[in-house]
């Protein structure tokens, strides 16, 4: 029984639709049925998992032994039902499968509508079916008892069920090879008992012949086979009649149907011919851009895992099946980067198709990719000439580094995750909860420094007037004060730099200090949106890493390079450059105005939510040494600074 069904089951019940009479035998294990004509159900969509009589699954009518509640939706049953069914017979609409389970919901017809019962099995009889087939010889006996010799053996066949023992459909623990006894109608003996599996309880329906695939079933591997019948049973998947090279078959699967078809198909790029349309199968040859003949083709192939259209082709190196998931993109571009690979990389034969080509990797080395190729996903994928021939594979964004791409980065950035904080709008305040966190003022927002110190992680102090604010994972801080548009910007305690604000910070009554929502971007360096009834504000975190910045220089200009990994699930990379960090780089003790600022420009994605950005920063320099400064920050929000000495040489 299902969990759904075992949570949702209840004593169930009723009223009377119509009646119907049962005919004990002179054995009296022995219930014969005379069934009530069944009522053509009204067939609409409803989330409950079912059949209908017409599937030849579910009976058309049931036999309530006890008083059973309804409902007008089987999800209601946790509430009061509408009403109850007395003991009677029911015509059904549908019901859950199997149906023979300790409880099962029918949807049965009343006399206001059609409504949802849930039935103990004890509390239930069915008729058994009128006719089954008959799979494998069987024994006859004149009575339901396997100690009486027994009155002859049945073919496979067709059979007129006459009558069944009581329960003749309740399994054992729920094993539906339990046996049951049916009771058949025979033209030289009359009628007898003949004892089957309830998983052999079904009809055998001829269809059309059907040409499929069969990749793992039992007895019958990486080969086609033609479905011929199938076997429909109230306790059992259906099973499908297979005709094979080594015999008939039954299989619960029907594998995946193989049309004829006569059509060319064009080869763009270089493309794996597979002996067997299964992508894990074992290759025929890697054909080269040509066109070859199509006779047969699968649209649905249930095996492998590659999506599209499997086609059987003629080729120069003989039979076997494409599919163009299995080929080189169309639109992929040459490069001239190298990769550095600093972890184990999967190697795949082809970027769409997922799979990991003969379990090949790539140990951490320098690799000189001959194409690229983006994904619909936004992954960048490189195509490698390995030790398993031509691969494909994706970088680590975390790890892995794209060189070449002009000058070798001297710092290199990386994001690593995200602070959060959010306040839902209430009118014209912002609130978590019962706590107000911000308010709305001259159509701008002002929001509480102590909320958002909480979710960025900030420490406050307070001397001589001054208040500041230090992160407590990072270097950075700043100090503001009361009654003043200017704030100082701090790294590593030392004051860097004023910035000025849009609004000097407020004070509630409480002493609770708040900030205009555009100075919240410039001192925390934090997003804020507006989603659905919240506003949310986010704020990014990097790792910095100074790799080689260079102390000696024979030009007069210094050009400094960031390799730049971002998220961008926050900020797409069409985003405005001004919301990603900007890099500054400046000679100590001259003018603001003569420093050099540069945003990042985008170079590549290397995962769905992560894209590789470049910043270059180009500096004129006086012979001899220069004392210089580079900063990376968002807003007026510092992520990394260092002072270094560079010596022009001539």
């Amino acid at each position: 029984m299902s969990l759904r069904k075992a949570a949702i089951a209840v004593v169930v019940v009723a009223q009377v639709i119509m009646a119907g009479a049962i005919d004990a035998s002179a054995e009296e294990a022995t219930v014969v049925w005379k069934p009530v004509p069944s009522v053509q159900p009204d067939i609409q969509y409803e989330m409950f998992p079912s059949e209908i009589p017409e599937s030849g699954r579910v009976p058309a009518v049931i036999r309530l032994l006890s008083s059973i509640p309804f409902y007008d939706k089987y999800e209601d049953s946790g509430g009061p039902p509408k009403g109850y069914l007395a003991p009677q017979e029911v015509q059904v609409v549908k019901a859950g499968m199997p149906w023979s389970e300790a409880h099962n919901w029918w949807k049965v017809r009343t006399w206001v509508g059609d409504k949802w019962i849930n039935v103990p099995s004890n509390a239930l009889d069915v008729a058994p079916p009128k006719q089954v087939s008959l799979l494998d010889n069987t024994l006859m006996y004149a009575n339901p008892n396997t100690n009486t010799p027994s009155t002859g053996t049945l073919a496979p066949q067709d059979v007129d069920v006459v009558a069944a023992t009581k329960r003749w459909f309740a399994a054992d623990s729920f094993d539906n090879s339990s046996m049951t006894w049916l009771q058949i109608h025979t033209t030289w003996l009359g009628d007898q008992w003949i004892r089957i599996p309830l998983n052999r309880i079904g009809t055998l329906r001829s269809i059309e012949p059907e040409k499929a695939y069969f990749m793992n079933e039992t007895g019958i591997t990486h080969s086609a086979g033609e479905i011929t019948a199938e076997f429909v049973s109230p306790f059992n998947s259906t099973a499908f009649r297979v005709e094979t090279e080594n015999g008939v078959q039954w299989l619960f699967s029907r594998g995946a149907k193989i049309e004829a078809s006569n059509e060319t198909l064009k080869l763009d790029t270089r493309t794996t011919l597979f002996k067997q349309p299964n992508s894990y199968g074992e290759e025929a040859a890697i054909l080269q851009p040509q066109s070859v003949d199509v006779f047969e083709r699968i649209d649905n192939n249930p095996y492998g895992n590659a999506p599209g259209e499997w086609y059987h082709v003629h080729t120069s190196a003989g039979d076997g099946w494409v599919n163009k998931q299995f080929a080189d993109p169309i639109d992929a571009k040459p490069t001239d980067v190298a990769i550095q690979l600093n972890t184990n990389a999967q190697l795949m034969s082809y970027p769409t198709s997922g799979s990991w080509y003969k379990f090949a990797q790539a140990a951490p080395q320098i690799l000189h990719p001959i194409c690229y190729w983006d994904d619909a996903s936004g992954n960048r994928w490189y195509q490698i000439d390995s030790y398993v021939g031509l691969v494909w594979l994706k970088l680590n964004p975390y790890t892995d580094r794209i060189v070449g791409q002009g000058p070798d980065p001297a710092v290199e950035m990386s994001f690593f995750t995200l602070y959060y904080n959010s306040a839902k709008i209430d009118g014209d305040e912002l609130k978590v909860q019962d706590r107000r966190v911000g308010y709305m003022r001259d159509n701008a927002w002002y929001v509480s420094i102590p909320f958002l110190s909480e979710g960025f992680r900030y420490d406050q102090s307070e001397s001589g007037g001054l208040i500041t604010y230090q992160s407590s994972r990072f270097s950075y801080g700043f100090r503001i004060q009361l009654g003043s548009q200017q704030a100082i910007t701090l790294w590593n305690g030392k004051e860097i730099r004023q910035v000025n604000l849009t609004a000097a910070p407020q004070i509630s009554s409480d002493g609770e200090l708040y900030l205009n929502e555009a100075d919240v971007r410039t001192l925390f360096g934090s997003l804020i949106a507006k989603i659905d009834t919240s506003l949310t504000f986010t704020l990014q975190a990097y790792n910095v890493t100074a790799l080689a910045i260079p102390t000696s220089i024979n030009s007069d200009q210094m050009e400094l390079n960031v390799s730049f990994r971002d998220s961008i699930q926050q900020l797409p990379v069409d985003a405005s450059p001004e919301l990603r960090p900007k890099l500054t780089l400046e000679e100590l003790g001259a003018p603001p105005t003569e420093a050099v600022q540069t945003f990042s420009k985008w170079v590549a994605p290397l995962q769905w939510d992560m894209a590789l950005f470049q910043y270059s920063a180009v500096k004129s320099l006086k012979v001899g040494p220069n004392q210089l400064k580079a900063r990376l920050e968002i807003g007026g929000r510092i992520l990394w600074q260092q002072d270094f000495a560079v010596q022009r040489t001539k």
